[in-house]
């Protein structure tokens, strides 16, 4: 059983030294100078997204190779991320890191910096995203991760950690929408793009998420399976297709939108948009998922009207168009 080791030099949460904390009016990067010239990795070639974010990091001093190459694709584990946000401080704060001393493992130095952080590390457990965060969390000020994005929330979770990283630029999350996922187990090359970002602002990312309403308000995620090769994505966009129609016809119609309205091809609302939803997917409702059985179309567009501030259609005037 591998043993658990922990930094216990102060409980509670790591506070910054008082001269680092005074400072507010500093370029970030001047803290994070080049001291090494970048060898090049075999497995990281110029095209690849994390490219200039692993070659900053080597030449800052933040991350080196291993003995196969940078390894883009491998797992980092906690004691391994607890070095990288040691590297961190120890360049806003301009301390030192201990010496590695004769019969500690490889680590033990960096734990020791991180003194003030009550740090569990168990040596060989891969790390998470969410995992990586709480670390730099704790050791970047708040001059070092200035807003540039005006992001509220996230849509799979309301840490005000990570949230903190997606306003300064550092994280965009694995899809379109901000997702952080934050328990996917956390990639050398998502750590190097981190990283780098906080070294140098000029790599922060401008973002605007998707609109996730849709799958809030229908209890999915994107990826949730309604017909066999028909995610949430494809679903929610012809359901709210056909509802668009409906609202913007009755509108022009004069008729306010009621689910039970019997429409003049004597269909009610209800069953009208669910007919077209199935005609534009190309599916019949006998195929679909437990997430299709359990769906409520009158109680999904009451919470989306919510979560919108109106209805869809709404900026249709009445009697507009053709």
């Amino acid at each position: 059983m591998k043993k658990r080791l922990t930094a216990l030099v102060l409980a509670g949460v790591l506070t910054l030294t008082p001269a680092l904390a005074a400072v507010t009016d500093y370029q970030v990067a001047d803290k994070f100078p080049a001291v090494a010239e970048y060898p090049g990795y075999p497995d990281v070639g110029e095209n690849d997204w994390f490219y200039e974010n692993a070659r900053l990091c080597y030449e800052v001093g933040l991350m080196t190779g291993t003995e196969a190459g940078f390894e883009p694709d491998k797992t980092l584990s906690e004691e391994e991320t607890a070095a990288l946000a040691a590297r961190l401080r120890a360049a806003l704060t301009g301390q030192a890191i201990p010496t590695l001393q004769d019969g500690d493992p490889w680590y033990q130095p960096y734990l020791y910096f991180l003194g003030g952080l009550e740090l569990n590390i168990t040596p060989g457990v891969p790390a998470t995203r969410a995992r990586f965060l709480t670390l730099l969390g704790a050791v970047l000020p708040d001059y070092a991760l200035t807003p540039i994005n005006a992001i509220a929330a996230l849509p799979d979770t309301a840490d005000v950690t990570a949230l903190r990283f997606y306003k300064a630029g550092v994280l965009t999350g694995v899809d379109e929408y901000g997702t952080f996922a934050g328990e996917r187990t956390l990639t050398r090359a998502e750590a190097a793009g981190m990283l780098s970002r906080v070294a140098r602002p000029e790599l922060r990312k401008s973002f605007v998420p998707a609109d996730y309403s849709p799958f809030a308000a229908a209890g999915m995620t994107p990826e949730t399976a309604v017909f066999p090769g028909v995610t949430a994505v494809a679903f929610l966009n012809a359901v709210n297709g056909a509802i668009y129609n409906y609202e913007v016809s009755l509108r022009r119609a004069g008729v306010e939108f009621n689910w039970h309205y019997v429409d003049v091809d004597g269909k009610t609302v209800l069953d009208g948009v669910k007919e077209q939803t199935l005609s534009n997917l190309g599916v019949s409702a006998e195929a679909g998922t437990e997430a299709y059985r359990d769906f409520d179309y009158q109680v999904y567009y009451s919470r989306l009207i919510d979560l919108m501030g109106g209805p869809l259609g709404a900026e249709e005037a009445p009697g507009a168009g053709a």
